[in-house]
């Protein structure tokens, strides 16, 4: 049997995307700003606006990619979505994690390092929400 997905709109996935991106900057401009507040360093790069707003952009398009892929070749999207997804949000964790044992990223320290964990799953969700709803997954009714 073959599953039918819901069409896609090209206008309303870049109005989803656009809207992703722009919550998930926001938010993590937020994120830094309570980081520093809270005693991560200035000279934290990877907490710089100028480091982590492309950054962001950067997973919210690859996310777009992958699940535009997924949701293309995959028999069930929604079945592989549900592991890929997680999956690949605690693998991007583990540059973040390896800065705790190791000093290749200079001023780091625990509250930039959470931080930047935080800001990788906020990309997540917001890409996560406006894909959903852009690119469904589940068959149409």
């Amino acid at each position: 049997m073959t599953k039918t997905l819901a069409p896609v709109k090209p206008v309303a996935v870049a109005g989803y995307l656009i809207a992703a991106a722009v919550v998930a900057c926001a938010v993590n401009i937020g994120i830094a700003a309570l980081a520093h507040a809270a005693g991560a360093s200035e000279d934290f790069g990877p907490l710089t606006i100028g480091a982590f707003v492309p950054y962001t952009l950067y997973g919210i398009a690859a996310g777009a990619i992958g699940w535009a892929v997924i949701r293309w070749k995959a028999s069930d999207p929604q079945k592989v979505l549900r592991w890929l997804v997680p999956t690949v949000v605690v693998v991007s964790y583990i540059p973040d994690l390896a800065m705790f044992f190791s000093d290749f990223e200079p001023n780091a320290n625990a509250v930039g390092i959470i931080a930047l964990i935080l800001m990788h799953t906020v990309v997540a969700v917001c890409a996560v929400a406006a894909l959903y709803q852009a690119l469904p997954v589940t068959p149409r009714a």
